[in-house]
């Protein structure tokens, strides 16, 4: 903030205090006559390099860590895919054969027979948190049966003004990273549906919406009585935005 001697975040403090050894040793000039000894200068200089070398070498982990995740998301999504397709072929195969026992054989339960279902479960208990790398990561709870999946929604507010809301994933799993969270946002909102293997769509859980730089997160139930649940601390505000100004940075350089 303006009214700060010396900045809070991560972020801003490291550029701010190489930025200040530069001045206060003079850089190419005379030190300016402030009250420090050389000695004292040189000290802080020492440390602000070892600072900033520490903090590049933190922020290439996180940027490894969020590959890592991608990649792991990645095979995951193709690996069940894959499996479904497998087991559709075991399936095709024991109802054309007629073979009672391929699905022991194959070591997998034989699909349950029942009835079309007509109405699909609406995903409760939304929670948003942050994540070290500047992602938001969106969790809920719904019941799923074989084959089902979640439609997820995003809507960004910037200046007071709610944009439409947009498709963001399909997803098999009853969690979500968003890794593409931009800078500059008010608040993040989200909503989620379930669609059934028959097409069956239900309704849009109530939306969750996520205050940037706040202090508060919200978590809530599909109904319109849903209360806020497990905020987030202000260090887990301050930490997503941290990590959302260095993304920032980073794009820009």
């Amino acid at each position: 903030m303006a009214n700060e001697r010396v900045p809070r975040t991560e972020a801003e403090f490291v550029p701010w205090l190489a930025e200040h050894v530069v001045i206060w040793s003079g850089g190419q000039g005379t030190p300016p006559s402030i009250g420090l000894t050389p000695t004292q200068v040189a000290d802080l200089a020492a440390l602000s390099a070892d600072l900033d070398e520490k903090y590049q070498s933190m922020r290439d982990l996180v940027a490894l860590k969020k590959a890592a995740r991608v990649e792991k998301d990645t095979a995951l999504a193709a690996a069940r895919a894959m499996v479904g397709g497998d087991i559709e072929i075991i399936d095709g195969f024991a109802k054309t054969s007629g073979d009672p026992d391929v699905y022991a054989r194959a070591q997998i339960d034989p699909p349950k027979p029942g009835t079309p279902r007509v109405e699909a479960p609406i995903p409760a208990q939304v929670t948003i948190t942050s994540t070290t790398d500047g992602a938001l990561e969106v969790t809920f709870k719904a019941n799923k049966s074989g084959g089902s999946v979640f439609i997820i929604e995003r809507q960004l507010v910037s200046g007071g003004i709610a944009g439409p809301w947009q498709y963001a994933t399909t997803s098999t799993e009853k969690a979500w990273l968003d890794h593409a969270v931009p800078t500059g946002l008010d608040e993040v909102r989200y909503r989620i549906r379930t669609k059934l293997t028959n097409g069956v769509l239900s309704e849009w859980c109530s939306p969750v919406p996520f205050f940037m730089g706040t202090g508060s997160g919200s978590s809530a139930g599909s109904t319109a009585s849903a209360t806020d649940g497990d905020g987030l601390t202000i260090e887990d505000a301050q930490a997503l935005k941290d990590a959302q100004t260095a993304k920032g940075a980073d794009k820009a350089g």
